[in-house]
């Protein structure tokens, strides 16, 4: 990309430029003065004449296909413009639904825009939508935590304590509650009683935490404590609740906090003659939601390559980076197949999960009835045309956009071993990418947090790329991949201000083409499998 300094010496002008070195004509009158005027102003019509070849030339260069373009045309055909188009609607989506696109708000307007455009560019593919049910959580107003012993102590909201995720079915009001002292909340044999009581538990590896927090209620505790580790300076706001959670599981009633490790020594020291009191003003609704799947009619069936993309964002913002540039990258990568009419050697499925803020659900429950056969209320009516054997890979696009990002590609050594090798391939297909435009990347972890997780945990290979969180830019990096050092990757990370102003257009232009660059190219692989499992190399 040229800057403005590389303009500069071309378009640059002053008492020094090159019309001011002209020869010049004397001033006196004659043929002389007559014929030097006319030489003046047909040098500066050549000059504008030149430039304007010059300028046109490079237009033309650039409009012609190179080499690199006959190699790879589908990474050429996607335009950026539209992505941004879409995300400009996802934005007014949101501005619609309390400036959220959340499983209660704005998601399902956003699916029915992602569904709309797929029927209005007439796309070769059967749409179906997967219907699941999620657990959502939300807090009112300030928590408070109180101790009453000695002395009277009043913690502060998020310094000393907050209420965990999932932590709480309702509002609770508890008023000079005993404490128990629980070591290891695992076994309900390893404790002594904490009926009626509050139960502060120090955290057991042994089992999860919604595991001995549920004990805890079980056993008859009026709320749970978790005192974390001294290595950490905040309390923790991780979720209460089955992981994999699905229809008909539990979910926590009392209220569960977390507090600081120096306030967990207090509530020790005090435990026998102290009392506490906790409000707190939290509920879990269970609400309808559903993926949309756009199952391609052409291709290999048994070399399925399932294209995925979160579309709902957090309840706190409309989520135009997360995941506003992934899903929607997304369509627009299916819209440009559809339009330049490439058929696929390997079936396309394209994916937009729903849930994904609430701990992947969507995609977990894709897996769930696929993989496992797991069914639900609406599963006899949702034939989808699929079959878990036959998904060869997953790629997933989750936040493409990031304002100060860090090209990042996943990691495939992080998978599971069955899925292993194939993740490593994949990688290796982004990598290509950006090797060949000579892109500054980095690798990333592929443990956790989007949604490939399901697809590796059963043992599909995964990849993907994205440009990063609420991470913090190293000063290696910033010297590396340009952008701020010392600041997050996305200021506006799961908040109110990821609109379309907090996309990097940059980013966003390179990281979309190489979504697009590992869709066609693995979809038109001759021996999917085969490269997966390292048996052969990639050939088109």
């Amino acid at each position: 990309m040229s800057t403005a300094s590389d303009n500069a010496p071309l378009l640059g002008t002053g008492s020094d430029g090159a019309h001011d070195d002209a020869p010049r004509a004397s001033e006196g009158p004659g043929i002389a003065a007559w014929w030097g005027s006319r030489s003046r102003d047909a040098v500066s019509l050549f000059t504008v004449l030149m430039l304007l070849g010059v300028g046109l030339g490079i237009w033309v260069y650039g409009t012609l296909p190179t080499s690199d373009q006959d190699e790879h045309p589908h990474e050429y055909a996607l335009h950026t413009q539209n992505i941004l188009g879409h995300l400009d609607h996802l934005l007014d989506i949101a501005r619609a639904h309390n400036n959220s696109r959340s499983v209660t708000n704005g998601h399902a307007a956003s699916a029915q825009y992602v569904i709309g455009q797929l029927r209005e560019h007439k796309v070769d593919c059967d749409v179906h939508v997967q219907r699941f049910v999620s657990p959502v959580w939300t807090q009112g107003k300030e928590p408070r935590f109180e101790l009453r012993g000695a002395v009277r102590v009043e913690f502060l909201h998020t310094t000393d304590f907050r209420v965990m995720r999932y932590g709480g079915a309702e509002p609770a009001s508890i008023r000079d509650a005993g404490l128990a002292m629980v070591d290891d909340a695992c076994t309900a044999s390893a404790h002594g009683r904490v009926a009626d009581r509050v139960a502060v538990v120090r955290p057991s590896a042994k089992c999860s935490l919604f595991e001995q927090a549920f004990l805890m209620e079980q056993l008859g505790a009026r709320a749970v404590v978790f005192v974390r580790s001294a290595r950490y300076r905040v309390p923790s706001n991780a979720r209460v609740r089955l992981v994999d959670w699905k229809e008909g599981d539990p979910l926590m009633s009392v209220p569960v906090l977390s507090v600081t490790h120096s306030v967990g020594q207090v509530l020790r020291s005090t435990a026998e003659d102290a009392h506490v009191s906790i409000e707190t003003d939290t509920r879990i609704d269970v609400a309808r939601t559903f993926n949309v799947l756009c199952v391609g009619r052409g291709g290999s069936e048994a070399d399925t390559v399932v294209v995925g993309a979160h579309l709902d964002s957090v309840a706190a913002g409309p989520g135009i980076n997360d995941n506003g540039s992934g899903s929607m990258t997304t369509l627009e990568i299916l819209l440009t197949l559809a339009r330049i009419g490439y058929a696929p050697r390997n079936r396309l499925v394209f994916a937009w999960w729903g849930a994904e803020e609430d701990g992947l659900l969507g995609s977990r429950h894709f897996a769930r009835v696929l993989a496992h056969g797991w069914r639900n209320r609406w599963s006899d009516s949702e034939g989808l045309g699929l079959r878990w054997a036959d998904i060869a890979l997953n790629l997933n696009f989750d936040m493409l956009a990031s304002p100060n990002y860090i090209a990042l590609v996943h990691n495939g050594t992080d998978a599971p071993r069955g899925a292993r090798m194939g993740s490593q391939r994949i990688q290796r297909v982004f990598e290509d990418y950006f090797v060949r435009h000579d892109y500054p990347y980095k690798v990333t972890d592929m443990l956790a947090g989007s949604d490939f997780l399901p697809f590796v945990d059963n043992g599909v290979p995964a990849g993907g790329v994205l440009t990063g969180a609420a991470e913090i830019k190293s000063i290696e990096d910033r010297i590396e991949h340009g952008g701020l050092a010392d600041a997050p990757l996305d200021t506006c990370y799961h908040r109110d201000c990821d609109t379309v102003l907090n996309i990097n257009l940059v980013a966003l232009h390179k990281m979309s083409k190489a979504a697009m660059y590992a869709v066609s190219t693995l979809s038109a692989a001759s021996d999917l499998r085969g490269f997966l499992a390292g048996r052969s190399e990639l050939r088109l």
